[in-house]
């Protein structure tokens, strides 16, 4: 089993062959608040939050060699990642980027910029070599059309990713 703690800023691993006696298998540093994680084929696929403000969103996929417990590769992503997922043929991954609202900024109403967006990782090669595409949201949404604040990702069996923008 593989779990996410964003107050320490880890990822671990637990095995859990024995499920009456589950046995910690160690922890990673990530170097920001994990906000999700997927596995695809031998890598976890970990969504780090680093950013500094509200304003100024940044985050980071960061890829878990699951057996070895390291970070081989690191991609830059557009903003604050809350959701990932990957698709069942491992081809894919999605990123939600929710840039999350400023709660305390005008009672914590949005829109606030900057709008969240999709962002498509292929899986192909190397993890260094992985490309991301990135999918805007805006304009999809009735209420805040440029605020679309996505929360959970998930990608079903034709590639199909479906994405809930909860505050909208």
């Amino acid at each position: 089993m593989i779990y996410t703690d964003s107050e320490t800023e880890k990822l671990g691993f637990v095995d859990i062959k024995n499920p009456a006696k589950p046995a910690p298998l160690g922890a990673i540093d990530l170097g920001g608040e994990p906000t999700s994680v997927a596995v695809a084929g031998r890598y976890a696929l970990v969504g780090v939050n680093t950013s500094p403000s509200f304003i100024a969103p940044s985050g980071l996929l960061r890829v878990v060699d699951i057996k070895k417990q390291v970070i081989v590769a690191t991609h830059d992503l557009a903003g604050q990642p809350d959701s990932v997922a990957v698709s069942p043929n491992g081809r894919f991954a999605a990123v939600v980027i929710e840039n999350e609202r400023d709660e305390d900024l005008g009672d914590g109403e949005p829109p606030q910029a900057p709008s969240g967006l999709l962002q498509i990782v292929d899986l192909k090669g190397p993890p260094a070599g992985w490309t991301l595409r990135d999918v805007s949201l805006d304009g999809l949404a009735d209420l805040f059309p440029n605020d679309a604040e996505p929360e959970y990702v998930d990608i079903n069996r034709k590639n199909i990713a479906v994405v809930t923008m909860q505050e909208n």
